[in-house]
């Protein structure tokens, strides 16, 4: 056959585009440095799907920003209270410091406080006293805002204080508030008092330039640019309120890290980084010195944002290390569990090494797609030593990783692909002892109120498990 007549027959120029497609899709991936998991995952889908798996590539399949002038890469510089002498006095600490610094974070701050609060209606009273003796600005950036009770009490304090002249600025992610991002008329009122609020990511904006799967997850609500109040909270019934706002089903579990000190300069950083590029504006206070604290609590943090806008994978790289080199244990809190091969191999690494590897799951998350994609690993997990429990509560939605006695690692980050490689994160490294005791007890209670994993023993069930680990990196 002729070239020209190939050229000519009905379904060449259709499978030549198809190909073609799948090719830049390949050659986009590749790019992107993925992991094989991911990697093989969507190799899958657009050979099994075609047209559709390269349609849902272009909406969903980005990793990173595809072009550098979307949005500039955050890069954190060190601050003046950063204390070489201290930093090495916990070799975990040092390490983990020339990780960040190769990767452009140089967020080791020293002479910070900070609280861990874990009861819902203590979070939401630390909140609202926040928002009440802000007296300059109020940033707040947040997956989820709703205006249910919760969440029109906050809105109503915010109003409040727009009108008395504080800056106010409420950066919400457009799916994660998708009820409020439909109904914007909702916020008239605090607008009207002086208030200002933005979508992080707009539908229209981001299918057109494929970052729909570019969500921002980070929690960072900032007061007077010198309190920060962080951790997996969103705003809304579930996570804080009033004993009389509780849910009839009751709240879900979560953990809130209050800081002051410099760790919240490296916060502001970020924030107004989001700020900028979703709005195209500059929140207009003016970052603050650094508030010194008392030396007896002079605590070490580390922040480390995570996101297609921070070079490299630095979050991901800090977990990788901190789990090559525990010793005795490591306590994981996440209400959702598919971590990549390396996290994967890690895990089961120190369990053959030793080291006792506690991990508590909800025993139903609000996500069923991550229930069913999780259960192949916790099985292999138990299989090989592991302790897997299952939390009773309405829904456990904290995220905090103890290691040994030397850290704690919390914030908004899930132990799963989507967080460690896709969405905008936060979290804090903390290695105040006082602090780890208090959450390795939090976490024990956790487990005395969890159940034990138990495998289903059926070989079609472990068929199953296995099949749908095809596809859990594309959750």
């Amino acid at each position: 056959m002729s070239v020209l007549e190939t050229l000519s027959q009905p379904l060449f120029w259709p499978y030549f585009l198809y190909i073609t497609l799948v090719l830049a899709a390949v050659l986009h991936m590749l790019y992107q440095r993925r992991t094989p998991q991911n990697l093989m995952a969507w190799l899958l889908a657009l050979l099994l799907l075609p047209f559709l798996g390269v349609l849902l590539y272009i909406l969903f399949g980005s990793r990173k920003f595809l072009a550098k002038r979307n949005i500039p890469e955050i890069i954190i510089e060190p601050t003046n209270t950063t204390n070489t002498n201290h930093t090495q006095n916990n070799s975990l600490n040092h390490q983990l410091n020339q990780l960040l610094q190769a990767n452009q974070i140089a967020s080791t701050t020293h002479g910070n406080h900070s609280s861990i609060y874990t009861d819902a209606t203590n979070i939401f009273n630390q909140f609202m006293a926040e928002i009440e003796q802000a007296q300059i600005s109020i940033h707040l950036q947040t997956y989820i805002f709703q205006l249910d009770e919760t969440g029109q009490s906050i809105l109503n304090a915010l109003s409040k204080k727009a009108q008395q002249g504080v800056e106010v600025c409420l950066l919400m992610d457009t799916i994660g508030s998708f009820n409020l991002y439909k109904n914007q008329k909702q916020l008239n009122d605090f607008v009207q008092s002086g208030g200002k609020y933005a979508f992080f990511q707009p539908l229209l904006k981001s299918l057109f330039n494929s970052q729909i799967n570019l969500r921002n997850h980070r929690k960072i609500y900032l007061f007077d640019q010198k309190t920060l109040i962080t951790g997996g909270i969103n705003l809304s019934n579930e996570y804080l309120g009033s004993p009389a706002s509780q849910p009839p089903a009751g709240r879900w579990q979560d953990v809130m890290l209050k800081i002051t000190g410099p760790a919240t300069n490296h916060h502001q950083c970020i924030f107004n980084a989001d700020w900028f590029y979703t709005t195209n504006e500059k929140p207009s206070t003016k970052q603050p010195n650094p508030i010194p604290t008392p030396a007896t609590k002079a605590e070490s943090i580390q922040t480390i944002p995570s996101g297609p806008d921070i070079h490299n994978d630095p979050l991901f790289e800090s977990l990788l290390h901190c789990i090559y080199n525990t010793k005795n244990n490591i306590q994981i809190v996440s209400p959702y569990l598919i971590p990549d091969s390396a996290i994967m191999n890690a895990l089961l690494i120190a369990i053959k090494r030793g080291v006792t590897v506690s991990i508590v799951i909800p025993q139903k998350s609000d996500h069923l797609l991550f229930d069913i994609g999780r259960i192949s690993y916790i099985r292999e997990l138990a299989e090989q030593g592991g302790h897997i429990y299952l939390d009773q509560s309405p829904m456990l939605h904290a995220k905090l990783i103890l290691i040994d006695q030397e850290c704690l690692i919390i914030g908004s980050a899930n132990l799963d692909y989507r967080s460690l490689f896709i969405n905008h994160e936060i979290v804090n490294i903390l290695y105040d002892s006082e602090h780890i005791k208090q959450m390795q007890q939090w976490v024990q209670a956790l487990q005395k109120n969890s159940l034990p994993y138990q495998p289903n023993d059926s070989k079609l069930y472990r068929l199953l498990e296995n099949f749908s680990r095809i596809f859990t990196p594309l959750l």
